[in-house]
């Protein structure tokens, strides 16, 4: 049996309900152990598959939906008998009965590659197809194209495979990366023709699923040719003795869940929390459903049209851009000041960095907003994603843009020292180019009638071009219209911030005048990046006066600034211990 032959009545099915949380439920121990009892102790998993088929599913999953090397830490011949029993307990449960699905979870691991993680699916699906799976689920996803390298490889070994794809919705009625549901559909309109069937499970209950899967149903059912399926969860977990609580009863979650039956979805069933109670119940009311009461849901998706963006970056000239540190304090007035000396030497923009190095100073979308709203200047905040997990990145980019900050600068940022000794703890649940791609579907829903221009960093450094330019083209392709290099020091770095302007991205070249013998030194041996020759530390002496050696920094900055203008759609200042007189000074003998 498959699912194009399980709806050939067009028929509203059931499927089965979670195995995780039912499992740590009749055994008390934690769901993560769940897989591995394939083989350990293949009877209870085959008690629970044909507790539920008792129950009327005719759809199950296997218990495989953690199977990868990454997520057990098993080697992958372990996984593999994991997988293959898995399998074929669900095949023997099923007899011909109810379709199996092949259940791959979705991998997101940002201690491996993409290239090791779609290797890892590709073993996952050689192994189910080994098994002689036919129809495979990729539930829980975030997005359709976290698994579209999936998608493919099984789809070239076996064309004729059955795809069912189901998308987490929280309350707000968004993924876990961001995507709305208009943002979905676009996905699926792309690649309909390589899925069986689409839908939501997980994230919330039925409920506060309700209000966004229906209308995505309506759409499916009116434009494609696809299937769907929903499979709420028990309501909203909550956490007691530090286990996960669902405290929906079974007559509640079935009476909420039947509402999607009018509305004409394929298969109905249930995610996190729930168990066979759950399921037999929501038969009852699925079968007291008549065709008579089928319905249709209003489609109110608006059509989004993208505004220019305010910010002075995307203007067509020359741009003037300064660095600024924050404080490690709560007092901004010294900032402020140099803010405004640079404003009046003719900056453009102030951008502010993002706790270089691991060290915490103030907030840089905070200190943005504030220069901006005392100065008048426009502001560039660094995020970096070393401190803040994809919720918090989305949070900040809310409140940058409320503030009228229209230009962000994403870095994945500075690892902690390792003295720290854990102390401190990095997230890095993304990396810059996926910021990038958060903002630019941020821009296409959320800020498109006034978007946020995207930077990035760049470092010009010949010996680092294949990598630099290599990375860049993942930028742009996220997003990203103009970079910040890294500061430059010689003419060597022209030829590279050529070509990358050849990608059609404006570049601002990085200026960082050095102020003395102690900071030139200290720069070219402790700060990682920086390519100072030795010559131009050579110009600076120990004995030399504190303006003595401003001066040389400015002279040699302003050096450099001329001969790379050429290169340039703009410059990068980087204002040393935030001394803006010397930025100043630089901007007037340049006669910008």
């Amino acid at each position: 049996m498959n699912i194009k032959g399980l709806f050939k009545n067009n028929e509203t099915v059931l499927t089965d309900g979670a195995m995780g949380t039912y499992f740590s439920e009749l055994t008390g121990v934690d769901h993560s152990a769940c897989e591995t009892y394939n083989i350990i102790k293949p009877e209870l998993i085959k008690q629970i598959h044909n507790k539920y088929i008792s129950a009327g599913a005719r759809i199950i999953r296997t218990n495989t939906f953690s199977a990868n090397t990454f997520s057990l830490g098993l080697p992958r011949e372990e996984i593999s008998r994991i997988i293959t029993k898995g399998y074929e307990i669900a095949a023997e449960c099923a007899n011909g009965n109810a379709v199996v699905c092949a259940n791959i979870g979705g991998i997101y691991d940002n201690r491996h590659t993409s290239e090791e993680i779609i290797k890892e699916y590709k073993f996952t699906a050689d192994t189910f197809i080994s098994a002689g799976a036919k129809t495979f689920i990729f539930e829980t996803l975030p997005s359709l194209e976290t698994v579209m390298p999936a998608i493919d490889y099984i789809l070239s070994i076996k064309p004729d495979a059955e795809i069912i794809t189901s998308f987490t919705v929280l309350p707000d009625g968004r993924t876990r990366s961001g995507l709305s549901v208009p943002m979905l559909i676009k996905s699926i309109e792309q690649n309909k023709a390589k899925l069986t069937m689409v839908g939501f499970n997980c994230g919330c209950g039925a409920l506060q699923m309700f209000k966004h899967a229906v209308p995505f149903f309506s759409y499916i059912k009116q434009n494609t040719d696809l299937y769907t399926i929903v499979m709420p969860n028990a309501g909203y977990p909550s956490v007691e003795n530090n286990r996960t609580v669902f405290t929906s009863t079974p007559a509640y979650f079935a009476e909420q869940t039947a509402r999607f039956i009018p509305y004409g979805v394929s298969a109905i069933g249930g995610c996190c929390g729930t168990n066979p109670k759950f399921i037999k119940l929501l038969g009852k009311l699925l079968d007291k459903c008549e065709e008579s009461e089928k319905k249709s849901a209003d489609i109110n998706y608006p059509v989004h049209i993208k505004a220019p963006s305010a910010s002075i970056l995307a203007e067509k000239k020359f741009i003037l851009a300064a660095e600024l540190d924050p404080p490690n304090t709560s007092d901004l007035t010294k900032l402020i000041r140099s803010a405004e000396m640079l404003k009046e030497s003719g900056v453009d923009i102030i951008t502010v960095s993002d706790s270089p190095l691991g060290h915490a100073k103030m907030d840089s979308v905070i200190c943005s907003a504030r220069i901006k709203r005392d100065t008048g200047i426009d502001t560039l905040p660094h995020i970096c994603c070393r401190d803040k997990n994809l919720n918090a990145l989305r949070s900040v980019l809310l409140g940058a843009h409320s503030e009228g900050i229209r230009s962000v600068l994403a870095v994945t940022g500075d690892h902690i020292a390792e003295n720290d000794r854990g102390i401190v703890k990095p997230v890095f649940n993304v990396d810059s180019t996926h910021l990038m791609k958060l903002i630019s579907q941020m821009n296409d829903d959320l800020f498109c009638d006034s978007p946020i221009i995207i930077g990035g960093a760049f470092d010009p450094a010949p010996e680092k071009a294949k990598f630099s330019l290599n990375r860049l083209d993942k930028k742009i392709k996220n997003g990203a219209s103009f970079i910040l290099t890294q500061p430059v020091f010689s003419e060597e770095a022209a030829e590279i911030t050529d070509m990358a302007r050849d990608k059609g991205i404006k570049v601002l070249i990085g200026i960082m005048p050095m102020v003395g013998y102690r900071n030139a030194n200290f720069m070219k041996n402790e700060v990682p990046g920086m390519n100072i020759p030795q010559e131009l530390v050579e110009r600076f002496d120990i004995n030399m006066t504190r303006d003595e050696a401003a001066e040389t920094g400015i002279e040699i900055a302003v050096d450099i600034a001329m001969r790379m203008k050429p290169h340039a759609d703009g410059f990068y200042f980087i204002t040393p211990f935030n001394r803006a007189e010397i930025i100043s000074e630089i901007i007037k003998r340049l006669n910008i």
